[in-house]
């Protein structure tokens, strides 16, 4: 775009009570951004749809209608269940990773993908968790999963509508919700653990009878709840730096707008 006022290219709004001469595409107190912004923003052609079924949507759909399979398949009553659910639950926790890192490497991110992604996740996390707390392999007692997995689901929830507020409030509100460390750290915390609650739901007689009297189950299963729990705990820590980071956008609304 020039940057003088002679183009014929580019249509001069007047500014009232500025002489000419002051008058700049560059200028701080030029009202005529918002026409430029506007004029920006229309497309010279006819918009092009973004395709559905690429191959990280795909991976995404597989992890979404895993769902019910895992709901299905943990009420039938075989042998090898619990061990069906936990490589159901896994092979979704490995489209998670791939899925994103095919849509980044080969460049075919979409505006589509990016919504279902995180659906696809915390349904199939929120399911795994009520599953975990209904039947938890032993020593645990349903008991002892429900505190953690109400602490997880109300964190996914709160920070799901925090997103979405900060989405709507746009400008510093919504880089300051963008994933931080913990939050990846928390992810994989919780899928290993609940993956290792999973696996450890089978005897491990059925899977090896040479060691069918083996504590090495029961190991797996108290280190698994630990990390569980240390999952949480990394995720409320999480929320509370994504508060903090937009807490003066909650008293000072103002300033969200100015960045729009």
């Amino acid at each position: 775009m020039a940057e003088t006022n002679d183009s014929p290219d580019i249509p001069i709004v007047p500014l009232i009570g500025v002489q000419k001469p002051a008058e700049s595409l560059i200028s701080p107190i030029d009202r005529r951004s918002d026409f430029y912004r506007h004029a920006a923003l229309v497309v010279p052609h006819k918009p092009v749809p973004q395709p559905l079924m690429t191959l990280p949507n795909v991976l995404t759909f597989f992890r979404l209608l895993l769902v019910p399979v895992l709901l299905a398949v943990w009420e039938m009553q075989h042998r090898y269940t619990p061990t069906i659910c936990a490589v159901l639950f896994i092979s979704a926790s490995v489209t998670d990773y791939f899925d994103g890192y095919l849509a980044r490497k080969l460049k075919i991110a979409t505006v589509f993908g990016a919504f279902l992604d995180p659906v696809a996740d915390k349904i199939m996390v929120a399911t795994a968790l009520v599953l975990l707390a209904v039947s938890p392999p032993p020593p645990w007692s349903p008991q002892f999963m429900t505190a953690p997995v109400v602490l997880i689901i109300c964190r996914e929830i709160t920070m799901s509508a925090l997103r979405e507020w900060a989405a709507a409030a746009g400008g510093g509100a919504s880089k300051a919700v963008k994933v931080n460390t913990l939050g990846k750290w928390k992810t994989a915390l919780q899928m290993v653990s609940m993956s290792v609650l999973l696996v450890v739901r089978q005897p491990l007689g059925d899977l090896m009878p040479e060691r069918a009297g083996s504590s090495l189950f029961r190991h797996l299963s108290l280190s698994a709840y630990v990390g569980l729990w240390g999952g949480t705990v990394l995720g409320l820590w999480s929320l509370a730096i994504y508060f903090a980071n937009v807490w003066v956008h909650f008293i000072y609304p103002e300033v969200s707008k100015k960045h729009h």
